[in-house]
């Protein structure tokens, strides 16, 4: 084609459709995980979403009620295999094999030098050997089918390893690690891994935070991420065309410095 034939194309951004794809969320009925869970069902996904707490999944399956789409949910801790397993087998009965999975259930953490051995345990259980199980189980099923999307939320802490949080700084880092070392292998096959880093979110790793007013103020300002600014992100990730990649996506709010 002549180069000012060329020119003259008017280019139509190529965004992938989801409608229809089955989504495994961990950590899916607060935060981040809620967040991303409620925007891709209204965008037509089937999402399966799990926690430690009823209360919070009984929340989180009204409004995923409330908004129309095709989900379900069930009790579960990443820190137990048999757990895990049964959330994938649950959800191949309930919509079919996933092709999305976001690897997003972690826990808080301070330094060793202040957590006993057994919270230490727990919390590596959690935020490390479950995202490899997760990811383990995904892949498993995706090669089957030719391939799949892996979204793995990590932080920022990985890279800034801000000071007294050195348990969580290292858990942040392996998930970097696996994220790279994992998408390196898996490319050729179709399956993608995308790692996304995020700042500072207004999301409670803690139970209720504190400070909610405070809080608010903060996100308004720009000195915190709403957990729905993950969400688009995520969803931004996934409906690239499928010949490319998000590798690694760092969002913070525009007033942290780091």
């Amino acid at each position: 084609m002549p180069v000012a034939e060329a020119e003259k194309r008017t280019f139509e951004p190529e965004v992938a459709h989801l409608d229809g794809k089955v989504a495994i969320i961990t950590g899916g009925t607060t935060g981040i995980g809620r967040a991303t869970a409620l925007l891709l069902s209204r965008r037509g996904v089937r999402v399966v979403v799990y926690g430690r707490h009823q209360q919070e999944l009984d929340d989180t399956l009204h409004d995923l009620g409330e908004a129309g789409g095709q989900f379900h949910g069930l009790i579960a801790d990443n820190a137990y295999e048999d757990q895990i397993l049964n959330v994938f087998a649950e959800t191949r009965r309930v919509f079919g094999d996933p092709g999305i999975l976001i690897n997003n259930a972690a826990l808080p953490a301070q330094s060793v030098l202040d957590t006993p051995y057994d919270d230490i345990l727990y919390i590596l259980r959690v935020n490390v050997l479950g995202y490899l199980t997760c990811m383990r189980e995904a892949i498993r099923i995706m090669r089957s089918n030719g391939g799949g999307h892996i979204v793995n939320v990590g932080s920022m802490s990985a890279k800034v390893r801000e000071t007294g949080s050195d348990v969580y700084v290292a858990t942040k880092a392996a998930i970097e690690g696996m994220s790279e070392s994992l998408r390196k292998d898996l490319g050729q096959e179709g399956i993608r891994i995308s790692l996304v880093e995020p700042g500072m979110v207004g999301t409670n790793l803690h139970g209720e935070p504190p400070d909610v007013e405070g809080q608010r103020r903060m996100e308004a300002e720009g000195q915190m991420l709403e957990a729905e600014d993950l969400a688009q992100a995520i969803y931004c990730i996934l409906t690239q065309p499928p010949r490319s990649n998000v590798y690694e996506m760092r969002i913070g709010p525009v007033k942290q410095a780091i």
